[in-house]
């Protein structure tokens, strides 16, 4: 039996975290995604959810590269901690955002928060817009409450940005 890395601890609480909430209805689950890239040694894990209306949707996504478990695994990798970074993306079905759904988003996730907004357009799909939320920090697995509280915070700005008080 093998020791689960701080990832896969990380890993389970959000997933669980996730599918908790669309058991009881809260939000509908539509994908998921769990990599291993052996040629980078890295790992993903990505969940999709929308609440009941669907004009948006968020994807969590769980991300850690060969020095996050290097630093776990390997001794004298001082100065490195074992963890992952943690990114969301809201997206909407649309061509692009409104100021009110951006003010949304500043106000729930802060205004120093890095975002990126991206436009995407296409001739077989219908047109949608993204805004990624980064975090600059390592989630570790002290935190593993700061994981279910981020999913709960992400189902309210949802809420907010489908015009519903959570």
């Amino acid at each position: 039996m093998f020791d689960p890395t701080a990832f896969d601890n990380l890993k389970t609480v959000l997933e669980g975290t996730v599918y908790d909430r669309d058991l009881d209805g809260t939000v509908k689950i539509t994908n998921r995604s769990d990599k291993v890239d052996i040629a980078t040694l890295c790992r993903s894990f990505t969940v999709t959810f929308h609440v009941q209306e669907k004009s948006f949707e968020a994807d969590m996504n769980l991300y850690a590269d060969l020095k996050k478990l290097s630093a776990e695994l390997l001794p004298d990798r001082k100065g490195q901690e074992a963890g992952a970074s943690i990114s969301i993306i809201f997206r909407k079905y649309a061509s692009e955002w409104t100021d009110d759904e951006l003010t949304i988003l500043s106000e729930q996730w802060g205004e120093n928060r890095c975002y990126d907004i991206r436009k995407v357009s296409s001739t077989r799909n219908e047109d949608f817009c993204e805004a990624v939320v980064r975090f600059e920090r390592t989630i570790t697995e002290d935190m593993l409450r700061d994981i279910e509280d981020m999913v709960y915070f992400v189902i309210e700005t949802l809420d907010f940005l489908e015009g519903r008080q959570p």
